[in-house]
């Protein structure tokens, strides 16, 4: 059989690799293709050992495969070709290293080589004067696609390095092709008829100026050559039109081109050149571990290429990923970078990084004009462009995150369909895909380039205006989702968007902004800050729209309604209980009393609602809970009934009615609606899954309850978890933690006293952090003796009211006094039992008129808490009165006291108070 390839010729077998035919002799030798393809992968790699994993890539290039099934197809191989026989050797194995043809190999056909002497090709590839980072897996895969294809098209941004991709390629493919590999560099042209000048040129070929193609054809009919066209994006119709010549008219030629845009082709397979990987944003590595990444890798390569002794630290890592992240992992802008460090230092020139366009130039001298700065290669695609791509580009160029099809139309205030899709194949525009939905964005260096030309043109104001509109829409529309959409579907589908709602306000209120859409976005912006916990970032903004607001004399009660109320909650979380925070709710209030607008009354009467709990003022805060009811009534509304049920069940806990409490939150998380977001969530900040399960574990240790407490309240942490910075803390603060305490749980106790101190660092939530330090005093106190300073009731109320009940510390006067006066209903109980255990503490021998009146309390005190059904404060204080009671020769009488409370338990044998409450029942003797 005659082909037009040359065979490869090795022993008495010849292969022909067009035809994929093994002959012995003249015998043809059955082969399958897997082992075909492994020969093939070996014989264009003679002499060199290959990698399994690259044989696996080349010969299963889309499917996982382990190495049992290579090991199968070369045994198969190596039988046909009777490997070892005679002592002959072809496939030599490397242990733990690969494989590797290593027998003498000849080409013999069209182009006669001398027999035993391997033929190595022809090229013109330039010479790489840098090592390649990062793509070392891309290439591979292309070498395996190009077996099987004849036009790869290397597409990407300028200075993604696609050029260096296709040298790299070419020459790995070289020993492939009889008649070489030639490189035609189009970038120098001006016009596109040059192009087929430029190849017979690169081929040394003289060819018809006037008519170069039939020449060129001739020349290349039967040639087996791979044919590099680099740079075609500017010359794209011409490089496309002489692509397709070529296929049709030579068919042994491979075709690799290189654009920021395909050549539009029928038989062009793409091959997008990603950007190079980056450490996770929420990952920090080690230096070891970052320069696995290959962005910081070549970044430190370059690095230690101008300045001597350099080598990445663990301190500088951080620095050093964020300038390869701000670069969006683009080789060129990395070199550029790199080049800067010894002028500027790591860290100046991160902070230099806010005018990358100015900073990332002096580019190697041998490098081509449009590599030499950031800016020239951007000008380069920016001027590739026609004027409606130019227009829309400059546009989107407001966006600082993803954006949708929708939302460019917006902007751009007219349909953008297919000009988006030019801009995206001409890898101006990147495309992500989430929630099933597509996506575009602006890599950061364009974003930058096309907003700066933005500024500088007359459409400035107008894209702005339309741009911050959109964003007060898309405002709207994350709210609206958050009621109803899964927490974790709503976080990766939005939270990307708050810096676009950032700069929308900040536009807005800026010199040639509007006041008015500025306030409307920072209302509108509340959900999607709130639940990213950007409390302290969200409280600077609501002051600045509540200062707009009376500095323009806008009369509008509504938004101020809304600012005052929203302020209040954030000054209660990031900075305590001030008065500042309480006259922000009365003011939200008042004004709200005023209005008809049910939305805004429900919120001033929850804002009040929350701050009253927060002053523990427990009957105030029922009185809120009732007008929230007087609110609902007539309303087939179940958001604003959750609400409600969640206000009554917390009330009806702080108010001593326990049993009302657990029945109002089971009836809550049993609610279809009581598992998603409902109307005011946001205002009340907390989720109520979390709020529910942290009022709940209370009420049930105090009914007595402990062991389902305590499983409720590891619910309630880990439901936290899944939420906003405040829940999680809430959970912890006023649910979590005192059960575990109540419990006797303190290594558990210590673990959540952490999370919660951590969380209200990372957030700025001062209300929440100071808790976690009071928590931490107190647990620390119990560790070694130190003097446990009670938390100021001014201020704090409501932390001084639970950390009474946590220590053995003397009960304060204001605690004491709000427990005889009914302030506090509901850790009464505790606190008078307390009170009275210091009283007898302190009491002189033989005073008898002391013991009656310690005597008094602490039945006072239980029988407090069975009027509340306070079974665990029940224990306690009859653990306590008991002793004294033993201490007076009432033993007997101690034991029956005791053990009948005792005896009311289900469950919690093994918690603190009922092993204590053991041990003494095991003392005193019964009846």
């Amino acid at each position: 059989m005659n082909s037009t390839v040359p065979a490869y010729v090795f022993g008495p077998f010849r292969l022909l690799p067009l035809e994929r035919m093994l002959f012995d002799g003249e015998r043809a030798l059955r082969l399958g293709s897997r082992a075909m393809d492994l020969l093939l992968a070996l014989l264009e790699r003679a002499g060199e050992i290959v990698d399994k994993q690259e044989l696996l890539a080349i010969v299963w290039p889309n499917a996982v495969v382990d190495d049992a099934t290579l090991r199968v197809h070369l045994a198969a191989l190596r039988k046909v070709l009777g490997d070892g026989r005679d002592g002959q050797r072809y496939i030599t194995t490397i242990p733990g290293r690969g494989y590797g043809f290593l027998a003498p190999l000849s080409l013999a056909g069209p182009v006669e080589a001398a027999p035993g002497v391997p033929v190595e090709p022809q090229h013109n590839l330039p010479v790489v004067l840098t090592r390649m980072v990062g793509r070392s897996e891309t290439v591979q895969a292309m070498a395996a696609n190009l077996l099987q294809l004849r036009l790869m098209c290397i597409v990407g941004p300028g200075g993604i390095g696609k050029t260096t991709v296709a040298i790299a390629l070419a020459a790995r493919v070289l020993r492939r092709y009889t008649d070489g590999v030639c490189f035609v560099d189009l970038a120098p042209l001006a016009e596109g008829h040059l192009v087929p000048l430029a190849l017979a040129t690169a081929l040394g070929v003289a060819v018809p100026a006037h008519e170069p193609m039939p020449a060129l054809l001739a020349y290349l009919q039967h040639r087996h050559m791979l044919i590099v066209l680099d740079n075609c994006e500017h010359v794209i119709a011409a490089a496309a039109a002489l692509a397709d010549a070529l296929l049709k008219g030579a068919p042994l030629l491979h075709l690799l081109a290189t654009s920021r845009e395909p050549l539009r082709i029928s038989s062009e397979h793409l091959q997008r050149l990603p950007a190079l990987e980056l450490p996770p944003a929420d990952v920090l590595p080690d230096a070891l571990a970052a320069r696995h990444f290959a962005a910081v890798q070549l970044f430190c390569e370059r690095c230690a290429a101008v300045v001597d002794g350099f080598v990445l630290a663990d301190a500088d890592v951080a620095v050093v990923t964020d300038i390869c992240r701000r670069l969006d992992g683009i080789p060129l802008a990395l070199e550029l970078a790199a080049g800067r460090v010894g002028h500027f230092g790591l860290h100046e020139l991160q902070r230099q990084l806010h005018d990358r366009l100015r900073l990332l130039t002096r580019g190697p001298r041998n490098s081509p004009l449009r590599h030499q700065t950031l800016r020239a290669t951007l000008d380069w695609s920016y001027g590739l462009l026609d004027e409606e791509e130019r227009s829309v580009l400059l546009a989107l160029s407001v966006f600082k995150s993803r954006f949708r099809l929708e939302s460019a139309a917006a902007v751009v205030g007219r349909d953008v369909f297919d000009t988006v899709a030019d801009l995206a194949a001409k890898s101006l525009l990147s495309i992500e895909f989430c929630c099933r939905q597509a996506h575009y964005r602006l890599l950061d260096t364009t974003r930058a380039y096309a907003a700066q030309r933005l500024a500088d043109s007359s459409a400035w104001a107008e894209v702005s205006l339309r741009y911050a509109r959109h964003c007060a829409g898309l405002a709207d529309t994350i709210a609206d989702d958050w009621e109803s959409m899964a927490a974790d579907t709503w976080s990766t589908r939005y939270c990307c968007h708050v810096d676009d709602l950032r700069s929308a306000i900040d536009w807005a209120f800026g010199e040639d902004g509007d006041v008015r859409l500025g306030i409307r976005l920072t209302i509108a912006a509340q959900t999607l800050f709130y639940q990213l916990s950007l409390m302290d970032e969200y409280r600077s903004r609501v002051r600045l729209a509540l200062q707009y607001l009376e500095l323009n004399g806008i009369d509008d009660v509504e938004a101020e309604v809304q600012l005052r109320i929203t302020l209040g909650h954030l000054l209660m979380h990031t900075m305590g209980v001030t008065e500042e925070v309480v006259i922000a709710f009365q003011r939200g209030y008042v004004l709200a009393m005023r209005i008809t607008s049910a939305p805004r009354r429900a919120e001033a009467v929850c804002g009040m609602w929350i701050v009253s709990m927060a002053l523990a003022d427990f009957f105030g805060a029922a009185a809120f809970a009732d007008q929230f009811g007087v609110l609902c009534d007539g309303k087939d509304d179940p958001a604003m009934l959750l609400i409600h049920a969640r206000m009554a069940s917390a009330s009806e806990h702080m108010l001593g009615r326990h049993a009302a409490a657990a029945e109002l939150a089971r009836a809550v998380l049993a609610h279809p609606q009581g598992g998603g977001h409902t109307g005011f969530n946001s205002a009340l900040l907390a989720d109520y899954q979390v709020c529910m399960r942290g009022n709940l574990c209370r009420s049930l240790w105090l009914m007595g309850q402990s062991d389902e407490a305590l499983a409720v309240a590891r619910e309630a942490v880990l439901v936290g978890l899944d939420h906003n910075g405040v829940s999680l803390c809430l959970a912890l603060a006023f649910g979590a933690i005192p059960v575990a305490l109540w419990c006797g749980q303190h290594v558990l106790a210590r673990a959540w006293v952490y999370l919660l101190r951590e969380h209200g660092a990372r957030y700025g939530l001062l209300y929440w952090s100071n808790w976690g330090e009071n928590y931490q005093r107190l647990l620390d106190s119990v560790r070694e003796p130190v003097t446990f300073t009670w938390p100021v009731p001014v201020g704090w109320p409501l932390q001084a009211d639970v950390m009474v009940t946590l220590h053995d510390a003397p009960v304060d006067g204001p605690a004491l006094r709000r427990a005889r006066s009914g302030q506090a209903p509901w850790s009464a109980p505790e606190v008078l039992r307390r009170a009275a255990h210091g009283d007898w503490q302190l009491l002189e021998q033989g005073d008898r008129a002391g013991l009656l009146r310690v005597r008094a309390q602490l039945e006072e005190a239980l029988q407090l808490a069975r009027e509340q059904g306070a079974l665990g404060w029940q224990l306690r204080c009859a653990t306590s009165l008991a002793r004294l009671m033993a201490s007076q020769g009432e033993a007997r009488q101690a034991h029956a006291l005791l053990a009948g409370i005792y005896g009311a338990f289900t469950q919690g044998h093994a918690s603190a108070d009922m092993l204590e409450a053991q041990a003494l029942l095991e003392q005193l003797p019964g009846q």
